[in-house]
């Protein structure tokens, strides 16, 4: 099983980071650091020209281990960090049996990078309405997994992302289950 994880979890980070890289990034640069970098009268109108923010938002209050029992029996403890520019909360897949299929699942909230920065991670990226929130998904192969992104205000998205799955499809499936269900709910709406 420590195998297993060594192997799965490289395989994760990457996509988690190519799922959210981009050549440019549009906005006025800001010292990294807390969020109380930007002061507390500043509007949301001037930060976020969408008149919404994910600055508040917690990625491990996005993604529970609660939500996660339809999808496998068991989890490691949620593992969350900064990861690419990203706030992530992320789940592996306990493997209580050799013929269970591993799997990673996450949340990562990017507070400045909007949804068209979704990056072609090998298999295109296409427009993907979820509860009438735009949103896209990107898929790769190599490392194999899916990442569905949810726009939220002009310079913001939350990435719903599966991972370490035997195939494309079911980590698109898994990635869309997720953000329909249970993500995209949570976020503040437009």
């Amino acid at each position: 099983m420590k195998l297993l994880a060594r192997a799965v979890l490289p395989l994760a980070a990457g996509a988690v980071m190519l799922a959210g890289c981009t050549t440019t990034q549009p906005g006025t640069a800001l010292p990294t650091g807390s969020e109380t970098a930007v002061p507390s009268g500043a509007g949301s109108s001037s930060a976020n020209p969408g008149g919404v923010s994910t600055a508040d938002l917690q990625p491990c209050e996005l993604l529970t281990p609660a939500d996660l029992s339809s999808y496998a029996s068991s989890f490691e403890p949620a593992n969350e960090r900064k990861l690419g520019g990203a706030r992530v909360c992320s789940y592996q897949h306990k493997i209580a049996d050799p013929s269970e299929e591993g799997m990673i699942l996450s949340v990562a909230i990017r507070d400045t990078a909007p949804l068209d920065s979704v990056n072609d991670t090998g298999n295109g990226v296409k427009d993907l309405p979820v509860n009438g929130r735009s949103a896209k998904e990107a898929s790769s192969d190599a490392p194999l997994g899916c990442t569905v992104a949810l726009g939220v205000g002009d310079k913001a998205r939350v990435d719903v992302n599966a991972t370490g799955l035997k195939t494309v499809a079911k980590a698109c499936q898994i990635a869309e289950d997720m953000a329909t269900k249970i993500v995209e709910p949570k976020l503040p709406k437009a």
